[in-house]
């Protein structure tokens, strides 16, 4: 039978997946309180939260055929690149002293996009990195990866 982590494949893509979460969480820590820093208003930090909530909402009929359409290893590898391109945009902006709230916004729905469709992308690649019987395995180990991503 074997582990899944016996893929390398498998392996390669927990581990970011789990770099990526983690850095995404530190993300709306650090933006949440750059912003109520910057407006001193607690309603702002919803904004964060809906900025990057609302485009996976919204294009959640999308995204899965996009996934399904395209090559989903470039789907994700776009998304992954997008969502460090935000990371350092949100980085210029607070080094850069920007003291209004709408370009942390905006970067923040670009984030949310690049989330949207990274997640069917994601999650649809895991069954061809493992074998059939141990699928039920890597989807359970995929999650376990995933919230420990969120909760740390």
């Amino acid at each position: 039978m074997g582990s899944v982590f016996a893929h390398r494949d498998f392996r390669l893509y927990q581990a970011a997946r789990l770099f990526m979460t983690l850095g995404a969480q530190m993300q709306s820590v650090a933006v949440g309180l750059h912003v109520y820093g910057i407006t001193h208003r607690p309603l702002d930090l919803g904004y964060v939260g809906l900025a990057q909530f609302l485009p996976m909402f919204i294009l959640s009929p999308l995204t899965g055929d996009v996934a399904d359409r395209y090559d989903r290893r470039k789907v994700l590898l776009c998304c992954y690149v997008t969502m460090v391109v935000a990371m350092l945009g949100l980085f210029g902006l607070a080094w850069g002293g920007v003291t209004e709230t709408w370009p942390l916004y905006g970067v923040l729905v670009l984030v949310g996009t690049a989330r949207a469709f990274a997640g069917p992308a994601g999650q649809s690649l895991v069954p061809h990195m493992v074998s059939p019987h141990q699928l039920s395995s890597a989807v359970a180990w995929s999650s376990t990866f995933f919230q420990a991503g969120t909760i740390v």
